[in-house]
């Protein structure tokens, strides 16, 4: 008990630091927050004359995200083999190679958009590369630990009587960690499908630089219609992906027909996918070699730099954005998820709250900052705000995922008593929905460190401003600096989540 206390007494002081660091202000948010409203109307009714200009790029974000996908899975699966113990029972080649995925994880997708931009020039390629390494740099983390959680009794009792570690592997551990992967899989290509559209602001593809070319202009009709044509994009994914899911469930058992067209069509949207690869030319190797050498040799005068310019100074306004950010949109997520509960209340009511966290996740960060930096000015609250909507969406569907899994029993004797839905939702409910609720939370505040990076493009506050100029000025031993200060944040930002998780 003593431990608890601690951890809460703890959590409110870096939230009493983080708010008096990012300059938060429910004052300034009272008096101009109608200005984000305003912004939002401006968008209403969308421009249907633009649909035209936005299809194409809007085609090539669909591609990369496709493409990106499947190639980053593939590529996971053979890095979970060389990661995890039963497959690769060499320390001196596992731990090396866990270690560099422990490291690319820590990269944001829009980072790695622009290294390749670098590498292979403006173009889908880009961006098709670079969700690629970002989905292979997941893929493998999630495939090696569920293959390290994995029951091996079967594969030891197979490999005991000489079958051989590979086939144990293929006829014990593969069909059982194999629909999870998969499943995995489809959550990533959702995210990706979000990933790609921001993508284009650096060059990259896809739909991100008209977006922000229109915001640029304030051309808010025309940023509505690219907005309402990405959210039939996410709505169409997200029901192909729930679809898919529930048959590696075992849910839905589509008959052998549906199933070749399944197959059929999934082949198909491959091929067009491979269109996606347009390059236009870049610095390739020399570009290659500045990079790893800035990497290598980061400059370290900025780790002892403790001004506001330095990295320390940098890196805790980055944590104290992705702290206030992560637990603002946890705290509007869990009403949202509670009202959007088809366990909780009828499928008319929930539907609303559903279709409004879908329209919330569809929105690009850097679109969300740049909105917040007009009510605010640029800063970290802006990034604050920003953090805090982008985490809505994410947090609310891992909610609901929980809320659909939990006994409603105890919610439903409370009710029968009188005492009132919100009442019995605290005591009937919510014990059992904090230890995947407090997960998720800690999961995406892993998630908002690499996300407050992306916020460097409109200058919101943190890590990311700096890191954008550096890659861009070709500041290599700058950016490696600021890179590997960025590392080491969420490295130990999942250690510190693997101790508050504990009793």
């Amino acid at each position: 008990m003593k431990i608890r206390w601690r951890k809460r007494w703890l959590l409110l002081l870096l939230l009493a630091a983080a708010w008096q660091e990012t300059g938060a202000s429910l004052l300034v948010l009272a008096e101009r927050g109608s200005r984000f409203l305003d912004i939002l109307e401006a968008m209403v009714p969308p421009d249907p004359r633009y649909v035209g200009q936005v299809l194409y790029p809007l085609a090539a974000t669909i591609r990369m995200s496709v493409l990106g996908s499947v190639l980053g899975t593939l590529l996971g699966f053979l890095g979970a083999l060389l990661a995890n113990r039963w497959t690769d029972p060499c320390p001196f080649l596992r731990v090396p190679f866990k270690l560099l995925i422990q490291l690319l994880r820590t990269v944001p997708a829009l980072i790695l958009a622009l290294f390749c931009t670098f590498l292979v020039g403006l173009g889908t390629l880009a961006g098709t590369l670079a969700l690629t390494v970002y989905a292979f740099g997941v893929m493998t983390r999630l495939g090696y630990e569920d293959m390290e959680t994995a029951d091996w009794k079967g594969a030891q009792a197979l490999a005991a009587a000489g079958s051989g570690r590979g086939k144990a592997f293929f006829r014990a551990i593969l069909p059982k960690v194999l629909p999870g992967y998969l499943s995995n899989a489809l959550y990533l290509w959702e995210a990706n499908v979000r990933q790609a559209a921001i993508l284009g602001y650096v060059g990259a593809g896809g739909i991100g630089l008209l977006l922000n070319e229109r915001l640029a202009w304030r051309a808010y009709s025309q940023v509505g219609t690219i907005l309402l044509l990405l959210y039939g994009v996410v709505l169409a994914s997200e029901m192909c992906s729930e679809l898919l899911r529930q048959g590696l469930a075992g849910k839905w058992r589509p008959g052998q027909k549906i199933r070749r067209a399944l197959w059929a069509g999934g082949l198909l949207v491959l091929f067009w996918a491979l269109g996606s690869v347009e390059p236009m030319g870049g610095t390739g190797l020399k570009a290659a070699g500045g990079m790893v050498s800035g990497l290598l040799h980061p400059d370290l005068s900025m780790v002892r730099d403790l001004s506001r310019e330095g990295v320390l100074y940098l890196l805790w306004e980055t944590f104290c954005m992705a702290l206030l950010g992560t637990l603002g949109g946890a705290v509007l997520a869990g009403a949202l998820s509670s009202l959007s509960s088809f366990r909780l209340l009828p499928v008319g009511v929930a539907l609303v709250p559903r279709l409004l966290l879908l329209a919330i996740r569809t929105v690009p960060v850097f679109v969300y900052g740049l909105l917040w930096i007009r009510v605010t000015g640029p800063g970290p609250f802006a990034g604050v705000l920003t953090l805090m909507l982008c985490s809505i969406g994410l947090l609310a569907r891992r909610f609901l995922n929980t809320l659909e899994e939990i006994a409603p029993g105890p919610y439903l004797a409370y009710e029968a008593t009188g005492c009132g839905r919100a009442r019995a939702f605290w005591r009937g409910l919510l014990p059992q929905l904090e230890p995947g609720w407090g997960a998720a939370i800690l999961y995406r505040l892993d998630v908002n460190l690499r996300e407050a990076a992306i916020l460097g493009l409109v200058g919101a506050g943190g890590i990311g401003t700096p890191l954008i100029l550096a890659l861009q000025h070709y500041k290599w031993q700058e950016a490696g600096a600021l890179l590997w200060g960025l590392a080491l944040l969420v490295i130990a930002m999942e250690a510190l989540s693997e101790w508050l998780r504990k009793p």
